[in-house]
Order: C-alpha cells, then sequence, then structure tokens
C-alpha cells in the first residue's frame, strides 16, 4: 500500500539527487550491497542523504520509506470504548536515483511527515523488486510553540511532528510552571499535530515543557528508562521539550465602567496625598506642643513616628505625581501598556465530524434539519412518504442503563403530528436537554434507515465572567455523552488541571463549581474531552490516559470539542508584578498605589493627631483604645 499522489509528489519535489562519477576506468571488484543514511535521526523535514554501494550499475531505482498507517480500535465491551490501535504497513515514495557505473548512488531528501521512531529506507528496480540492502532512520519528536510573548490569555499554539504510535509514545504531556495542563496524541493524524492553549498567570517568565508518559503523566526521568531493545526499536526516542513563555503586562477594566472609576481613584489619590502632608504636619506640630515629663516622653516617641509619616506621605505624592505624569505623555504610552475593557472569551474548537443519516428515498421517511445541534437550538423535522391525514406520534430514541451493566436503546414519546394531504408533516422544536450522541426521531415502526436522526453536540457555558476571589464559577455543560469515550470532560484552571466530570446519569447535563482564585487579573478556564475507560492490558493501557485532559481533540476517538473561556478576578490576593484590575497596575508602581501610599500616610497622620492630643492629657502612647 502506498500513500496518496500528493505526498509522493512532494516527496519528488523535495528531493534533490547527486550523483557520484566513477572514481576509475578499470573494473571494480564486487562489493556487498549496502545503503545507509546520514545522519541516522533527525526531525521532520529535516534533509538527509541516502547513499548506496554494490548496487547495479548504471540502473534506475526508486527510494521507499516504510511505515504504517494507525487508528484507534473502539469495541462495545458492553459501552464503546478503546481496546487498542490497529496498524497498517505502507511505504512512502521518496524519490528515484540511477546508480553509477560502479553502483553507487548518492540522494538528499526531506524526512517526510510521520510517526515517530525507527523507518526502513529501501531501494527497488522498475519492475518493483527490492534490493536487499536497508537503511534505518530514527524521526525524532519535534515541538514548537508559537508566540512567545503576550499578556494573560493569549493563545499559544503548539506544533508538534514524530509523535509516536506505541504505548510509551502514543502520549506527550504539556505542563505550564510545573502544572500538569494535559497530553496530547497524533494517531489520527500521522505522528503531527497542532493544538492551542492559553498563557496564565502573572506578568513574568513562564515554563513550558513536554514530556512522554507512560502509563500516565509526564516521565521526568526517560534518561534513565529501559533501553530501546525493551521498549521496541521502533518507538521515537525521549526527548523533552522546554521553552518559555512571557507573560507581558496588561491593564485590564472590569467591563462595566471601570476606566471612570480608575481615573476617580486617580484623583482622590492627588487629594489624599495632600491630606497627608497636612494631617502629618498637624499631628506633629500638636505632639511637639506637648508640655511635662509623661507628656514630653509621649511626644518624643511619636515624633520620631511623626517624621517617618511626613517622609511616607512625601513619598507618596512624589510616586503620584512620577506615575501620573508620564502616562499623561504620549511618547511614553507607547511604551507602557494600554488599559483595555476586558471582554470575556468563549471559543469551542469542534473537530468535523459526519453523522449517517437516513438513506429512504421512498415511504415513509423522516429527516432532521440539521442533523448536528446543540440541547435549546431549533431543528426542523419533516416526514415524508405517509397515509394522507394519518395521526403519527413522533418518538424520541435515547440510552438508559449504565457502565457496569451496559446501555439499551429506548424510545420515549416526543409528540403527534399529523400528515398532510400529501403524506407529509413538517413541525420544529427544541433540541431536548439529553445525551450527546446520535439520537432518533420515528414515526410507527420505521426501520433505521427511514429514521430522522440528530446528533447532539455538547455545548458549555460559564455563569459568570467577573468577581472577586473566591467568586463560585460553575461551569454548565448539556450534551455530554453516555460511553466510556464521551461521558466525561476534564478541566483545566490557569493551565493546571483540577479534576473531571461525568454526565450520563444527569442525562447529559455536566454542572462544576470553580472557586475562583489566584491574582486579580485574567484566568483561564478550559474544559477538554477525555476518556473515561479503556484497555487494562500492559501493552494497551498508556493510549489513552484516562480522565486527564486531551489538547488534541482532533485525534479523540470520537472527535469531541473543547471549550475556552476567561475569567476576571476583580480582587483578590495581591501578587508581586500582577497587573490590578481597575487601574491595572501593580501597587507601587501606578496613580492608585500611590494613592494607596499617600492615603496610608493620611490615616497614620491621623493617628499622630489623636496620639499628640493623647500626649497632652498625659495617655501614652500604645494604649489599647479605639482612635477612630
Amino acid at each position: 500500500m502506498r500513500l496518496d499522489a500528493a505526498t509522493a509528489a512532494l516527496s519528488l519535489a523535495s528531493a534533490t539527487l547527486l550523483l557520484l562519477s566513477p572514481t576509475v576506468a578499470h573494473s571494480q571488484p564486487s562489493q556487498i550491497a549496502s545503503l545507509s543514511v546520514s545522519p541516522t535521526a533527525d526531525v521532520v523535514g529535516a534533509t538527509v542523504t541516502i547513499r548506496g554501494a554494490g548496487l547495479p550499475p548504471s540502473t534506475q531505482l526508486t527510494l521507499e520509506w516504510r511505515s504504517v498507517d494507525a487508528a484507534w480500535v473502539v469495541q462495545a465491551i458492553p459501552t464503546p470504548q478503546v481496546t487498542g490501535i490497529k496498524t497498517t504497513p505502507i511505504s512512502v515514495l521518496l524519490g528515484s536515483a540511477e546508480t553509477n557505473s560502479s553502483g553507487f548512488l548518492s540522494a538528499k531528501v526531506q524526512v517526510p511527515a510521520d510517526f515517530g521512531g525507527s523507518h526502513f529506507i529501501q531501494a527497488f528496480l522498475a519492475n518493483g523488486t527490492a534490493l536487499a540492502p536497508k537503511a534505518t532512520f530514527v524521526v525524532e519528536p519535534s515541538f514548537r510553540i508559537s508566540p512567545t510573548a503576550g499578556p494573560a490569555g493569549t493563545p499559544i499554539e503548539v506544533t508538534a511532528t514524530g509523535l509516536g504510535y506505541g504505548p510509551y509514545s502514543t502520549s506527550y504531556h504539556l505542563s505550564w510552571d510545573n502544572m500538569y495542563v494535559g497530553y496530547m496524541t497524533a494517531l489520527g493524524t500521522h505522528g503531527s499535530t497542532n493544538f492551542t492553549f492559553y498563557a496564565s498567570g502573572i506578568a513574568g517568565v513562564h515554563y513550558v515543557a513536554v514530556y512522554q508518559g507512560y502509563p500516565g503523566p509526564q516521565y521526568l526521568n526517560p534518561q534513565q528508562g529501559p533501553p530501546s531493545s525493551e521498549t521496541q526499536s521502533t518507538f521515537p526516542p525521549f526527548v523533552p521539550f522546554y521553552a518559555n513563555f512571557t507573560v507581558t503586562p496588561l491593564l485590564v477594566a472590569p467591563s462595566s465602567a471601570a476606566h471612570a472609576a480608575g481615573a476617580g481613584l486617580a484623583l482622590g489619590g492627588g487629594a489624599l496625598a495632600s491630606m497627608a502632608v497636612l494631617g502629618a504636619v498637624a499631628g506633629g506640630a500638636v505632639l511637639l506642643s506637648g508640655r511635662g515629663p509623661v507628656q514630653r516622653k509621649g511626644a518624643s516617641r511619636a515624633a520620631l513616628v511623626g517624621v517617618l509619616v511626613v517622609l511616607v506621605a512625601v513619598a507618596g505624592v512624589g510616586i503620584y505625581a512620577t506615575v501620573v505624569k508620564p502616562q499623561a505623555s504620549a511618547s511614553s504610552s507607547s511604551q507602557s501598556p494600554q488599559p483595555v475593557t476586558f471582554t470575556p472569551v468563549a471559543t469551542v474548537y469542534r473537530p468535523e465530524i459526519v453523522v449517517p443519516v437516513s438513506n429512504a428515498t421512498s415511504g415513509p421517511r423522516i429527516s432532521v434539519t440539521p442533523d448536528i445541534a446543540s440541547v435549546g437550538e431549533n431543528v426542523t423535522v419533516k416526514g415524508q412518504g405517509f397515509s394522507p391525514g394519518a395521526q403519527l406520534p413522533i418518538t424520541w430514541s435515547t440510552r438508559q442503563g449504565n457502565n457496569l451493566i451496559g446501555y439499551k436503546q429506548v424510545y420515549k414519546p416526543l409528540r403527534n403530528a399529523t400528515a398532510g394531504s400529501d403524506g407529509s408533516f413538517s413541525f420544529t422544536m427544541k433540541v431536548p436537554a439529553d445525551l450527546g450522541g446520535i439520537h432518533y426521531v420515528s414515526a410507527g415502526n420505521l426501520t433505521e434507515d427511514s429514521n430522522g436522526t440528530l446528533f447532539i453536540q455538547r455545548s458549555a457555558t460559564l455563569s459568570t465572567t467577573e468577581g472577586p476571589q473566591g467568586t463560585v464559577i460553575q461551569v454548565v455543560m448539556q450534551g455530554v455523552g453516555w460511553d466510556f469515550n464521551t461521558n466525561i470532560v476534564a478541566v483545566d484552571y490557569d493551565n493546571s488541571y483540577i479534576g473531571y466530570g461525568c454526565g450520563f446519569n444527569s442525562g447529559g447535563n455536566v454542572t462544576i463549581a470553580i472557586v475562583a482564585s489566584g491574582s486579580p487579573g485574567v484566568q483561564t478556564i478550559d474544559v477538554y474531552p477525555s476518556v473515561w475507560w479503556g484497555p487494562s492490558d500492559y501493552q494497551n493501557q498508556s493510549i489513552i490516559e484516562y480522565r486527564y485532559p486531551l489538547l488534541t481533540p482532533q485525534d479523540h476517538p470520537e472527535l469531541m470539542p473543547s471549550f475556552h473561556f476567561t475569567f476576571l478576578m476583580t480582587a483578590g490576593n495581591a501578587t508581586q508584578a500582577q497587573a490590578t484590575v481597575g487601574g491595572g497596575l501593580p501597587l507601587i508602581a501606578s496613580p492608585e498605589g500611590a494613592s494607596a501610599l499617600a492615603a496610608t500616610g493620611g490615616l497614620a497622620a491621623l493617628y499622630l493627631y489623636r496620639q499628640g492630643l493623647e500626649a497632652g492629657r498625659g495617655v501614652l502612647p500604645g494604649r489599647a483604645e479605639s482612635w477612630f
């Protein structure tokens, strides 16, 4: 079996074939035929050189690359689940070359997009006869992220090539700042894949890592793993990948009138700064005016604090002026983060699916349009070929049972319809809240080929998109499925896996409560497809990481979607270098920060003023009493 013509043509177009000239005119002694490749290991797209010796002289040869096609095996035992991987041998045409009169050849080719691990290269005569020598080349895994900088919420695309198809190499795991995000596979995409995750956290450098994993999350010390002779030589090498991503500061204001509030706070900061200075001076004056031994002792202690408070207040004014002035400057504004209004993000990536629909063209039959929809969306049901005026009870199919005893298909009443004079009917309905997957709309004893078919796809929403630390966020999903491959979802919060939810016992509904945590700013929530259960034998148990986030939905056994949301935490734990909400700058580096510092000086000045009065009455500082 060979790959399609387009792939072969691409390989031919990328090959540069070089022929070696004869080195001597007289006949050469016979040589043992050989074929080699240099280097012997590299990534997809790299240029390599194939050399041969002892081959038939002055003969046109084709060069082929041996590989496999691979696919998930899904069986119903008692419910559909992944039970293994099926492979089929194939060949890729790399190019052709003619040997010289001495039986030598040399050809430069590019490594084709393929699974990672060992591949054979072999030469063939024009009649298809294979020549004995083979060269072995190892495709190494390769990863790339883009971009490498941006504010929290920036989409980061991961491109991967050379992923494998064996227990040790099917899955590769992604971490962000040493927190587990999820895993990727490329079984159905022939070793190459790409996906998007989203930057999260405070401003500064964050760390991305990719490891292989068996039989679960990432294998952190692959250099001490079993040798290739024990893991099969066809598996790719253990090659960890590391990269940095810089989260840049972002001035985020809530979607309400945040800019107006921020401006008011900044203006208030100037007034507070002035109050701080005046308060400190007034308090100090009162303190210094105290009389008597006790009063002088209290006054001298408080006077020292008064000097410090004056300095703090002046610093607040200075910082306030320093911060506000550059923001008003057009030249400096291009160098500083610009304030933006928070707009919640809710996106979904849906792999393309094909729904098997009824194919009857005559007799009683029903169709549903569209045949893929989410819970609550409108669909149109049409019937044809029925007896004129017939009263038709319309039914809806669903599943009952559980993962232990299996499932059975049942039909429930949907509504009644009356066929018109031409034997047809039509009505519009909202998709019922039910399990994800295929449902049949039937009338009477229609065969499966005549039923209307509707595939309920997953949908997801957030209950709220803004709030302070501790806000309870509900992720509400509809259309979660019933079998082992479709009945759960896996959830990440700020690129950290927090758990999974199951939707069978709730008829496809999954409602997950998450408490907002972290630092003020943009938080990310991602919902990925996963698998509840799969094979338990040693050789196959790692091909699906049960209940972990699958970052490549296009390679899910049943092509489930992934969802991405953002949430704005408006207040919470202060974190160094974290952009705050409202003004959007760190405490000391913003008008609000300067205002807060000046306000602190002002309050302390009021305290000194009160202490000065108490010193005048003979009350020592430090006495426990309310001073407001």
